[in-house]
């Protein structure tokens, strides 16, 4: 059999009998609920599989761009954004290394935002529940393990539910299991391990600006940073990124990075001095090589995370995994509707997939390689605190409301160079 990816172990146990799909969607996470979501309101018969059951959490920052607001709106959930109760943040405070901070906030004319934080255990809860009201089957605990392609217009899927081996078929699968995804990896699409690594918790106590953001460089992970961000009724989302080169190269151990944070940093320990963690500090690793990813494969579409929508400068993720689930669903109803899914014919969502997140991924790597110089981002911290407009510029950048490559253009750069 041609294609075949991964092996199952065989089972005597009786499976469940799960009758075949138009689509297969592999992850339940933003990309793939957004995915699934669209391809059942266009009359498909998409089957929606994660290995976890809702609801469940993700580590992650939980902060939501416009980007990310806007396929809300499409998939009919901007009302429960807006009348959920979660944060609108109002501002956001920078902190250099040298300890320079600069606060700023939106401008309230041009119709920008800092977006929402919505923790993940209720965003990806809404979004699931959302294409299964569309009309979406929804498989839950169930590992995929492996990709076998029985034909042009067949491919299965092996995995385990509840302890049993079970089989999976349809004419096309849209992967978007994450960061970690085995089935990317074995089809050769990615070009290997995840870059960055992330640590974050959630913390009651905050005696800070409930709509305050804040993002800390911190010298020891440059060009990683910590962030704080608020989510409310005292709680925060605290965390810390950095690059696995970083991590691995200066032998960091990021959950020590990030209590070093919150005891040492005097603005996070003015903050969060008395506050307590509510659970685990949790990690995980983050894909953000979308410019060097193959999105598609014979009978397979890769999506979100596991198509590395990471953004490289800011660690954003949720954004542009909705809008590239809404990309996906687009492209699979057309390859079901000419009935042809071969690479060839699939190649068209890889053309898009790359014209649109490939130079914000360039530039972001870029900004990245800048700001992993302790002197450039102090500059850039000094230059936000009495420059408004670049200020707010640099806000949006980091809060993926507009995009990476506007902090390269020369009159940028001579502003940050004169500090």
């Amino acid at each position: 059999m041609a294609g075949q990816v991964g092996a199952a172990t065989a089972s005597r146990r009786l499976a469940p009998t799960i009758p075949p799909a138009q689509v297969i969607v592999v992850g339940a996470g933003p990309a793939g609920a957004s995915a699934a979501f669209f391809l059942a309101q266009a009359g498909v018969d998409v089957l929606l599989v994660d290995q976890a059951a809702f609801p469940r959490n993700k580590p992650c920052g939980d902060g939501v761009s416009s980007s990310g607001l806007a396929v809300l709106e499409r998939m009919g959930l901007l009302d429960w954004v807006l009348d959920g109760g979660f944060l609108e943040p109002q501002e956001l405070l920078l902190i250099a290394p040298d300890g320079t901070a600069a606060r700023d906030r939106p401008d309230p004319h041009d119709g920008l935002s800092y977006g929402y934080v919505i923790p993940r255990i209720k965003l990806d809860t809404a979004l699931v529940e959302r294409a299964v009201a569309a009309g979406a089957r929804l498989q839950e605990k169930t590992h995929i393990t492996g990709l076998e392609r029985l034909n042009a217009h067949r491919v299965r899927l092996a995995g385990r539910t509840a302890g049993h081996a079970v089989t999976l078929e349809a004419s096309l699968v849209i992967a978007a299991d994450g960061g970690q995804s085995s089935l990317t990896r074995r089809l050769g699409l990615v070009p290997g391990p995840p870059e960055l690594v992330a640590v974050r918790g959630y913390m009651k106590g905050d005696k800070g600006d409930p709509k305050l953001l804040e993002i800390h460089w911190e010298e020891s992970i440059l060009p990683g940073y910590g962030w704080i961000f608020p989510l409310g009724n005292g709680r925060v989302n605290v965390g810390i990124g950095a690059y696995s080169k970083v991590v691995r190269r200066r032998g960091l151990d990021l959950h020590q990075q990030l209590q070093k944070l919150l005891a040492q940093n005097s603005y996070a320990r003015s903050r969060l001095g008395c506050a307590e963690f509510t659970g685990p500090v949790r990690g995980h690793p983050l894909r953000t090589d979308a410019d060097r990813v193959t999105p598609f494969a014979p009978n397979v579409l890769i999506a979100g995370e596991a198509a590395g929508l990471v953004n490289p400068l800011t660690g954003e993720g949720i954004g542009p995994a909705l809008e590239c689930g809404e990309m996906a669903a687009a492209h699979a109803c057309r390859a079901l509707e000419s009935g042809n899914f071969s690479a060839t014919s699939l190649a068209g969502y890889g053309c898009a997939f790359h014209q649109k997140f490939d130079t914000i991924h360039r530039s972001a790597r870029l900004l990245r390689w800048l700001l992993s110089y302790r002197w450039i981002v102090n500059r850039v911290v000094r230059r936000a605190r009495r420059d408004h407009d670049f200020a707010l510029r640099l806000g949006y950048i980091i809060i993926g409301v507009t995009p990476p490559a506007t902090a390269l253009r020369p009159s940028v750069i001579a502003r940050i160079l004169m500090g």
